[in-house]
């Protein structure tokens, strides 16, 4: 217990509960850059610095010797330690607070699922934040109403936000009568990587309405989302679903034979005299154009590329050793921001090459290769049904992240990626505890 006054405490589980869920809730209850998520985290930080006092200073947090934490923790000083050498130091502190806010909320996740019970606990808490968030976001995809910290409200400026300038964005999407969801991430790209995150948990899931029911829901805030790189994680998730987890690969092969099929034979019908099947073949080709990036709706890809090409010539110039925290956007700032306003990557796995250099983004890519990896093996080997359904749902929402990442400006800061590294970490742990079936 840490206060306590007549019935009320606050136990260090609650608390930490209360800073993981205010993370998934993230920028929705904010005002400018202030989160609920930051108030929580300095009561949190108060209470561990007491308590640090309490043990004659001395760490007895066991968690941080766990599997793939070291890696995080190395990963974090390496970028502290770029300080010396960025080009920003201001963009390279706030960089290393982002980095230092994911990963306290990683760490809480794995120091507060120390059994099962405890994490699965956390997962029922998290999955009513879910609901409530698919609720949201299929409400403002069918109608007008909009979270008050939302890019599409009017009010937002109220909150300390700047709500998108429909006068200035040239995209056909925009200007229909539906607007993109947001839920509780402020824009439509992020809402998107949160939802394929979560999809696989629909997927994995036993309960037959709770699987079709979330299938139905996600797969279609995505579409609204218009995420080009989501949708083609959408695609991943359901072809590797239906190839490890279903095992079935006669019936992904015929899900993708009639479906290229049925693509290729409505593409002969674009001269069609039917106006309605004309009008049908024109979308599916918009759409196959789009997805393939021959469709450059708003010049997403020439801006993005544009940004990348920017990186890579500054990440030349170091000798591969990075150009330091916070040091692609500065490095963007100086030269000018694309189209007039983007400065930061736009591509999460870029930006780790350019500000981290080599020797980070090889660390990481073997780091997250070796969760899936693990992951894998759980899912098959594990006899524990809630740690094989948490294996198996982490497997794909990793492999997902990995596409859909370039979706975003940037994910350093995005809390649901963070969350999905504790509760990976956690249920790697755990089946470490738990009996794994040998193979005779």
């Amino acid at each position: 217990m840490i206060a306590k006054h007549r019935s009320f405490f606050i136990s260090n589980t609650n608390i930490t509960l209360m800073l993981i869920l205010s993370s998934f809730i993230g920028v929705s209850i904010s005002y400018g850059d202030f989160y609920l998520f930051h108030l929580i985290l300095f009561f949190v930080l108060l209470i561990r610095a007491y308590q640090l006092k309490v043990n004659n200073y001395k760490l007895r947090y066991t968690f941080l010797s766990k599997k793939y934490v070291p890696t995080l923790i190395m990963i974090f000083l390496w970028y502290l330690l770029s300080l010396f050498w960025t080009p920003n130091f201001e963009l390279g502190i706030k960089y290393n607070f982002y980095i230092f806010c994911g990963l306290i909320l990683t760490l809480s996740i794995i120091s507060f699922s120390s059994d099962l019970n405890k994490l699965n606990k956390l997962f029922k808490f998290l999955s009513i934040f879910v609901f409530i968030e698919i609720s949201i976001s299929m409400i403002e995809s069918f109608t007008s109403f909009r979270m008050p910290i939302s890019s599409y409200s009017q009010i937002s400026q109220l909150f300390g936000k700047d709500p998108v300038n429909f006068s200035s964005v040239n995209n056909s999407f925009l200007s229909s009568i539906f607007t993109p969801p947001t839920g509780f991430r402020w824009n439509t790209n992020d809402l998107a990587i949160c939802m394929i995150i979560v999809l696989p948990f629909f997927l994995c899931n036993k309960n037959t309405m709770n699987k079709t029911l979330g299938i139905l829901l996600i797969t279609t805030i995505i579409i609204m989302t218009a995420s080009r790189a989501v949708f083609l994680a959408l695609l991943l998730v359901y072809s590797l679903y239906l190839l490890f987890v279903k095992k079935k690969a006669g019936t992904l092969f015929l899900i993708w034979t009639t479906t290229l099929t049925i693509l290729w034979g409505m593409s002969q019908l674009k001269e069609s005299e039917n106006p309605r099947i004309n009008e049908l073949a024109n979308s599916i080709e918009a759409l196959t154009l789009y997805l393939s990036g021959d469709l450059d709706i708003e010049g997403s890809l020439s801006w993005r590329r544009e940004l990348v090409d920017n990186g890579l010539n500054a990440f030349l110039n170091t000798y591969g050793i990075g150009v330091g925290a916070g040091g692609t956007v500065a490095n963007q700032e100086m030269i000018g921001p694309v189209a007039g306003r983007f400065t930061s990557m736009h591509n999460f796995w870029i930006e780790l090459l350019v500000e981290g250099g080599v020797l980070i983004a090889i660390i990481t890519f073997l780091w997250f290769m070796s969760m899936i990896y693990r992951l894998f093996i759980i899912s098959r080997k594990n006899t524990d049904d809630k740690i094989k359904y948490f294996s198996q749902s982490l497997f794909l929402s990793l492999i997902a992240f990995v596409p859909a990442a370039i979706a975003a400006s940037s994910t350093i800061y995005f809390f649901p990626m963070w969350i999905m590294f504790g509760f990976a970490i956690s249920v790697i742990s755990l089946a470490d505890i738990k009996p794994i079936r040998r193979d005779n």
